[in-house]
């Protein structure tokens, strides 16, 4: 009696292990990637609302984004012409494990005089306090600016569903960005992401091949 009691308790943790692990192959078979089945919104064009993020406090942050002063700022005052956003969570293991990705995305932008000032790269913390997305700036190394969003109200403006998300707008000229591409999940390559942006954003004439 006692041996067939045994055999039913193993048999059901080993149920309980194949459903875990084949939920945990579901999850992972949902990211989506650029490439993907799933492919991103590309080259459909919609004006970004006009909202207010609060002003990073170093100052190399605001000095790359070209600004200066406190208090709140819009996206539309960083000082680019193309501006990639990434939606990230400091929870998300998906955005860390994609960090060392978004920095060499970041180092090629900035390795390459023709584009460094006409591309930003900016990190919108969905649900995460300024504590949070210093916390993730240091552990990741992350060299571009980290802006936290705790109340999930820009995340929400944006439509982003899930993290990382990156979205990519360009200036319209008038103070505003026009989206142009959004995609969930990560990218299988930055210098092939990056060429994407460019040829996508109308910048493909005026930089080096």
């Amino acid at each position: 009696m006692k041996k067939h009691k045994l055999q039913i308790a193993a048999s059901l943790l080993l149920l309980v292990i194949t459903l875990l692990c084949g939920a945990a192959s579901q999850g992972a078979d949902t990211i989506k990637t650029v490439g993907s089945s799933d492919k991103p919104l590309l080259g459909k064009i919609k004006l970004l609302p006009a909202f207010e993020l609060p002003m990073p406090q170093g100052k190399s942050d605001k000095s790359y984004m070209g600004l200066s002063g406190t208090g709140d700022f819009k996206l539309g005052q960083i000082k680019a012409r193309v501006l990639i956003i990434e939606v990230f969570s400091f929870y998300c293991p998906h955005c860390q494990r994609s960090a060392a990705q978004v920095n060499e995305l970041y180092e090629k932008i900035e390795g390459r005089p023709d584009i460094k000032e006409k591309i930003k790269l900016i990190g919108i913390g969905a649900g995460n306090s300024l504590y949070e997305v210093n916390s993730f700036k240091e552990r990741y190394h992350v060299p571009f600016p980290l802006i936290p969003d705790q109340g999930m109200e820009i995340t929400e403006i944006l439509g982003v569903r899930g993290t990382p998300t990156f979205i990519a707008a360009k200036a319209d000229g008038k103070g505003l960005l026009e989206q142009f591409y959004f995609g969930e999940g990560g990218f299988p390559d930055a210098g092939q992401f990056l060429a994407q942006i460019i040829k996508l954003s109308g910048l493909e004439g005026e930089v080096k091949k």
